[in-house]
């Protein structure tokens, strides 16, 4: 009897694929959770990208930038791989959903959100680093 549950457990675990179906309403309901949380994410990850690419200018040194285009490049091939997530599979099994998907969903658009409404601050605050870095008179920040 042991033995049964751990191999269930295993099972459960290792992805049989026995939740790759949609048969019912619950089955409906897992996949569109799936498909809406990895298209938030997928949004996020392509508009974070959007505002790091605002901050350019006053970035203080040309590395940073240079990094900074490796970021965004990183960010949005993130954003590619949700998109595919939902192509080629458009369900996935209900403890990946509630323990990696949803909060990554609402993390991703948390983060999103604050960088898109912090932008002016976030490019005065990059402003006043360029300045101290290029020894010019620094600037201060106005953050409000």
């Amino acid at each position: 009897m042991h033995h049964e549950h751990a191999g269930f457990f295993l099972s459960w675990i290792l992805n049989t694929h026995e939740w790759y179906k949609i048969e019912d309403w619950w089955d409906v309901t897992r996949s569109l959770l799936w498909i809406t949380t990895n298209l938030i994410t997928a949004f996020c990850y392509y508009a974070i990208p959007w505002e790091i690419y605002h901050w350019r200018k006053a970035l203080p040194l040309k590395a940073v930038g240079i990094i900074g285009i490796g970021f965004i490049l990183f960010i949005l091939a993130c954003g590619t791989h949700h998109i595919v997530d939902v192509i080629i599979m458009p369900t996935a099994p209900w403890w990946a959903i509630w323990s990696v998907n949803i909060p990554m969903a609402i993390v991703s658009f948390w983060t999103w959100f604050i960088i898109m409404n912090q932008r002016n601050n976030i490019i005065t605050v990059l402003e006043a680093l360029k300045g101290i870095f290029l020894d010019n008179k620094p600037t201060k920040p106005r953050l409000f």
